[in-house]
């Protein structure tokens, strides 16, 4: 029963059935087509011949009944005598009259007459004048049982009467009913046949997709690797493997994504905690020296106030730095931030008097290159602090007393390029990949004069992201580094 169920419910089993209804009702059309124009061709052959005999018979309908057998008369001096006439058995002969009178020439009764009323031969007879009686008739004996009339006009007759031939049809019922029981035999033994045919021809046709099913069975979570072959030889099969190939590799390149977002976040958190720990750390320890009495000495205790406050702003400093990229990887996804158009020229001669005092005594040279349209549509005051985040990096790398820190703008056919430059130390090429990641400090290759926190460039490349912007750094030992930033141009006149 259980592999009834699952045969019918499985598509192998659902194409068998499918197909075999479908030929079976084909057969079943043309059983009925075949046993309509058999039927109809075996009436009107048995009908011409009825016509041939009655054509032969001779014009004068007077038969005579001599010595037990039917003669035609020899009164007629035109008439060429003949021999008897014999009738097929079952075959019933009468001469109707135009009045109606009816005249049984056959001698065989044993037959019951079919049933033909005055109405019918009335219609009969103004067909017959009229030259368009019908090959034959169907009419019922007073049993019910069908019998064929073929009429014939005897125009030799002054009465202008009919010849009328009726004839039982249960051989032609035979000869149908023995057709259509070999018909039905042989298409039950076709659809047998092609049942057993189906079962390995549709087993071959549906292997690929057993291997479909083979391989999505072995896949999970841990096996992602193991492809669909896609030339089969079945384009439905090749496409649903190809798509399904490709689903593997987003969903692998999916988890590869998570998988690194876990373990940045997880070495998130431990440089957040280690950062946190240091300002903490001294702050906690500043408290203890001052409770054990430093807190008389008027010195130690500024320089102990002093330095906790130091931390105090650092570990500020961070917090708040930690929620804005929080906040910045939120409103990347949902672009949920203010936007509007601005013109960073504007904007960076806005800035430069801030940037030449955050600088001290390095110099800052501002340039703006063929800048007519140097619009972008954007958050200014996140734009504003992606300025100040490099500048800033450019002036704590850079020599207070020669440093030279470039700011230029220029404009592309579809972009807004901005490249901020120092003539720092430089950054070593290994160091390139890492440098915008949360944290990430070269403390060997550059001396601070302040500390920070390493999340400055995070910060920027987030906000440049969410700008739809893309930065980019080239640096070379002893020579300088140029941070470049590329916004989509937005047109003045829009």
């Amino acid at each position: 029963m259980q592999t009834k169920k699952y045969f019918l419910h499985s598509l192998r089993g659902q194409l068998i059935t499918t197909t075999l209804i479908i030929i079976a009702i084909l057969f079943l059309l043309i059983g009925i087509l075949q046993y309509t124009f058999m039927k109809d061709f075996l009436y009107e052959n048995r009908a011409e011949a009825i016509h041939s005999q009655m054509m032969a018979w001779p014009p004068d309908p007077s038969f005579l009944k001599q010595n037990g057998e039917l003669t035609r008369r020899r009164d007629d001096s035109e008439r060429t005598p003949s021999g008897p006439i014999m009738f097929q058995p079952g075959m019933e002969v009468s001469y109707i009259k135009s009045d109606g009178s009816v005249t049984i020439i056959s001698d065989d009764q044993d037959e019951l007459s079919p049933i033909i009323t005055t109405e019918d031969y009335a219609h009969i007879f103004e067909a017959s004048k009229l030259f368009q009686l019908q090959k034959y008739y169907i009419f019922a004996d007073s049993e019910g049982v069908d019998k064929m009339v073929v009429f014939h006009r005897n125009n030799a007759n002054r009465e202008q009467g009919i010849l009328q031939v009726s004839v039982e049809l249960s051989s032609s019922h035979k000869q149908l009913y023995t057709q259509l029981t070999i018909y039905i035999i042989v298409a039950l033994v076709a659809l047998l046949a092609g049942f057993l045919l189906l079962l390995p021809s549709l087993r071959k046709t549906l292997h690929p997709l057993t291997n479909v099913i083979d391989v999505v069975e072995r896949t999970n979570a841990g096996n992602l690797s193991e492809k669909l072959p896609v030339n089969q030889k079945q384009y439905e099969i090749d496409q649903l493997s190809l798509a399904y190939n490709n689903m593997l590799e987003r969903i692998d390149h999916a988890f590869e994504l998570e998988r690194q977002s876990n373990e940045r976040m997880r070495q998130f958190i431990a440089d957040a905690s280690h950062e946190l720990r240091t300002p903490i750390t001294s702050i906690f320890g500043f408290i203890e020296v001052l409770q054990r009495g430093a807190m008389n000495n008027k010195t130690h205790l500024e320089s102990s106030l002093k330095t906790m406050g130091q931390e105090s702003k650092r570990m500020a400093m961070l917090v708040e730095n930690l929620l804005q990229l929080a906040k910045l990887d939120i409103t990347t996804e949902q672009t949920n931030f203010h936007v509007e158009k601005f013109n960073l020229t504007q904007l960076l001669e806005s800035m430069k008097t801030q940037l030449e005092m955050m600088a001290e005594d390095r110099k800052v040279i501002i340039t703006t290159i063929d800048c007519s349209q140097c619009s972008i549509q954007g958050n200014k005051h996140q734009v504003r602090q992606v300025i100040l985040n490099l500048v800033q990096n450019a002036i704590q790398h850079t020599n207070k007393q020669d440093g030279v820190i470039t700011v230029t703008l220029s404009e592309l056919e579809q972009q807004v390029k901005l490249v901020i430059t120092d003539n720092g130390i430089g950054i070593a090429k290994e160091h390139l990949p890492q440098l915008f990641e949360r944290f990430f400090r070269i403390d060997q290759a550059r001396s601070r004069s302040s500390g920070g926190a390493g999340l400055g460039l995070s910060i920027s490349k987030s906000i440049i992201g969410g700008h739809k912007g893309t930065v980019h750094v080239e640096s070379k030992l002893g020579i300088g580094t140029s941070f470049i930033i590329l916004f989509p141009k937005v047109d003045d006149n829009e």
